[in-house]
């Protein structure tokens, strides 16, 4: 009988899914809706993770008992006591014994998918921030996946900075404007459409594109929020670095806020984490979460991750991921 290995990725926007074999050979990929949890994972959540299993069997042409390990990270796997019950639900739910699932904050699945060094820190920027690091494999580790510590986000910035300059807090640049109009709101309504959450989610988390464009520009505000961003990314990865106990350890940064970061802001991310750490050049990942998930199910049953890593990233398809961009 073949085996074959599953990696998903839950987050609150979609799942992603895929079936690599032990030689590393992708052979299914799928995209459905979100399946995020918190506490007690509910029945929507459910029906996602099983219909992903049945879709990834089905289009790879193999059975549950061919799937060896499935690695799965959840967003909303966070408390120790409450991962053995999330680990039951989950594992009924999708059809597998406890023993092959492999259940992770989603953080720890893109760590996977970033890098196969293992020394390695990773920064997760998407609809919500994530970041983890290791120092050596199977030593994975949440760096501060709740986001107490507030990592600087350019979108809620922007929106802060928006009404500043409508109140003639700070000074209007041509970037008001601009987001008003990709808001869709005119200046008078602005505040009680922030407050009542009238302007769509898609509108307030897709702003990055725009403040990148006009940093580019050269606009005072947007180039603020480009600062201040590098700044709070750069103090994470230090603060990671330092737990990795390597002095060059991968650095990756990833996640859609900077899908659309041009070559200059990694030159600047660059130049502010050398003032810490002067050997280290940050980069995007390797690969995405779901494919880390696998590398990471591949590991814990003894697979040489670096081997595995390497042959999943030459075999994975270079057209556009299914469903769309992410």
């Amino acid at each position: 009988m073949a085996q074959v290995l599953l990696g998903i990725d839950g987050g609150w926007s979609k799942t992603a899914g895929v079936v690599v074999d032990p030689d590393g050979r992708v052979l299914a990929r799928a995209r459905m809706a979100g399946s995020a949890v918190i506490g007690e994972p509910k029945a929507e959540s459910c029906q996602v993770l099983r219909g992903m299993v049945d879709r990834l069997c089905a289009e790879a042409a193999v059975g549950r008992d061919s799937v060896v390990r499935c690695g799965l990270g959840l967003n909303g796997v966070d408390f120790s006591d409450e991962f053995a019950m999330q680990h039951a639900v989950i594992g009924e739910a999708m059809g597998l014994p406890g023993e092959r699932l492999s259940l992770v904050n989603d953080g720890i699945a893109a760590l996977w998918g970033a890098t196969p060094a293992s020394a390695a820190v990773m920064v997760q920027l998407g609809s919500g921030n994530t970041t983890a690091y290791r120092s050596r494999y199977g030593g994975e580790t949440l760096f501060d996946h709740l986001n107490v510590t507030q990592l600087f986000d350019m979108r809620s910035g922007l929106i802060v900075m928006v009404a500043r300059m409508i109140k003639g807090q700070t000074a209007a640049t041509p970037l008001k404007e601009k987001a008003l109009a990709f808001y869709g709101v005119r200046e008078e309504e602005y505040a009680e459409a922030v407050y009542r959450d009238h302007i769509p989610r898609e509108r307030r988390m897709y702003t990055p594109p725009l403040i990148f464009r006009s940093w580019l520009e050269g606009d005072p505000a947007a180039e603020q929020l480009v600062g201040e961003a590098v700044g709070d990314y750069a103090l994470a990865a230090k603060a990671m670095i330092a737990r990795t106990g390597s002095p060059c350890p991968d650095v990756a940064f990833g996640g859609g806020v900077l899908a659309s970061a041009p070559p200059q802001f990694w030159q600047l991310l660059t130049e502010r984490i050398r003032v810490y750490y002067p050997q280290v050049a940050p980069r995007p990942p390797q690969l995405p979460p779901e494919g880390g998930a696998a590398i990471m199910a591949g590991f814990e049953i003894g697979l040489d991750p670096q081997v595995l890593f390497r042959r999943v990233r030459e075999n994975w398809p270079r057209q556009r991921e299914p469903g769309g961009a992410r």
